[in-house]
């Protein structure tokens, strides 16, 4: 069966972005043919959280009940080299727990991190969705890989916009922001474009 997961940012002892983990976690299950099952508010417990840095609260789960609850120190990927990669069709509509395919991606670039494309649409980064920077206004690829809560918010906010991004349309960037639930938006690694290893930029 199949197992996905929630990986929650904890803020002063405070879940964050509760609304959109909600309704991906909802959806996920409706997707599948089964009623939501679990309330996240009543879920939390601050009881196993004994300081005020930022904490991951990952939640693994499948179609018919909770498998495992863990809250862990949350520390940020230092980033210094990208690669973009090819997903050769490979898709990732939901948060499965299993994506040692992305891993093997990743590991193979030899890079800190990598931008995942298809049919030559940018789609997401391995653990990030991916808004870009064109001297004035912050797009974020229209269909991802999957769609992120980080992103939702920023969506709604008006802060970052949609945008359909093909391997060509880098060159009018100056540079990309790795956005995910367990980063602030000012926290959010920011990678020059230029420094990205690839011949097709």
């Amino acid at each position: 069966m199949f197992q996905f997961i929630e990986s929650i940012r904890v803020n002063n002892r405070k879940p964050e972005n509760l609304h959109f983990h909600q309704l991906r976690m909802d959806r996920t299950l409706m997707h599948y043919g089964k009623q939501p099952y679990v309330n996240l508010s009543d879920l939390f417990d601050s009881t196993y959280i004994n300081n005020d840095n930022v904490i991951k609260w990952r939640i693994v789960y499948n179609l018919e009940k909770i498998i495992d609850i863990s809250y862990t120190n949350y520390s940020i990927k230092t980033i210094d080299s990208v690669a973009l990669v090819d997903l050769c069709g490979q898709q990732y509509n939901f948060k499965f727990e299993e994506r040692d395919w992305i891993n093997t991606l990743l590991n193979t670039a030899g890079t800190d991190e990598i931008i995942m494309f298809s049919e030559g649409v940018v789609k997401d980064a391995s653990y990030a969705n991916l808004v870009f920077f064109d001297g004035a206004d912050w797009y974020t690829p229209e269909n991802p890989l999957l769609e992120g809560t980080r992103r939702a918010q920023l969506l709604l906010d008006k802060i970052i916009h949609p945008m359909d991004i093909r391997i060509p349309d880098l060159r009018k960037f100056e540079r990309v922001k790795l956005i995910n639930a367990l980063m602030s938006w000012d926290e959010s690694p920011t990678i020059i474009l230029s420094s990205i290893k690839s011949s097709t930029i």
